[in-house]
């Protein structure tokens, strides 16, 4: 697993595991990887491979730390694709985030991309699809709500890539139900359908921790699994 930061001896492990990227019921060759880690503070650390060398041809590493109550500090980007090779870091305030990014042979640039507070973070790893279950309101009842969303650009061109863009998903909440993957079962797992911006629609499942289980886009035929899953003990 490609790291941003090397794992410090303070951190403590809280899971690892592997995803598989499908589509139309194939595996893609893109694999992603991932590790959260615990400092003695109680933040956490978040960290994530994507590996497209046998697939997309893409690479995304990217490291998020976030606060005892889960709201994001700073996030870290570096990705490839094709001739871009480009990096980022985004430090999260309270109703916007500071951009500082560079793409090979653009200049530096940086900015305050403003959004609405009590925002969620979406950069793109599934690991990082947790925003769902954290973004959704504990007194929202059962019904949709529409949540403010950040999300780094990676489809942007030359000396755009990773620039921030403030987003609105819709998250409608689903029955509880049997989620089964290569690495685990989540017998009554948390599920919520998704619209995003471009009325793309999504479907995940959770466990008890937020942890993505299971992440698919039907219309595409895209489904990401969870293939791998190492959970620390008592420690």
């Amino acid at each position: 697993m490609r790291v941003l930061h090397p794992v410090q001896p303070q951190e403590m492990l809280i899971c690892r595991g592997t995803y598989s990227y499908h589509v139309s019921g194939q595996a893609t060759g893109d694999v992603e990887t991932w590790l959260i880690t615990q400092l003695p503070d109680g933040t956490q650390i978040v960290r994530a491979d994507i590996d497209g060398s046998r697939g997309s041809g893409s690479n995304l590493v990217t490291q998020m730390r976030r606060y005892p109550d889960g709201k994001p500090e700073w996030l870290r980007i570096r990705y490839r694709r094709g001739g871009i090779n480009a990096a980022a870091q985004y430090s999260f305030e309270e109703a916007g985030v500071r951009v500082a990014r560079q793409a090979e042979g653009y200049s530096r640039r940086v900015k305050l991309v403003e959004i609405a507070a009590d925002y969620v973070v979406d950069y793109h790893p599934v690991i990082a699809h947790d925003y769902v279950w954290r973004g959704y309101p504990d007194n929202a009842g059962g019904e949709g709500r529409s949540i403010p969303v950040f999300s780094p650009d990676l489809w942007a061109a030359g000396e755009n890539i990773l620039q921030g863009r403030a987003l609105r998903f819709h998250i409608m909440p689903q029955a509880r139900s049997r989620c089964v993957t290569p690495a685990r079962t989540v017998p009554e797992a948390q599920h919520y359908a998704i619209t995003m911006n471009d009325g793309t629609e999504a479907l995940a499942w959770f466990d008890s921790e937020g942890i993505p289980v299971r992440w698919t886009y039907p219309a595409k035929q895209l489904d990401f699994l969870l293939t791998e899953y190492q959970q620390a003990g008592p420690r």
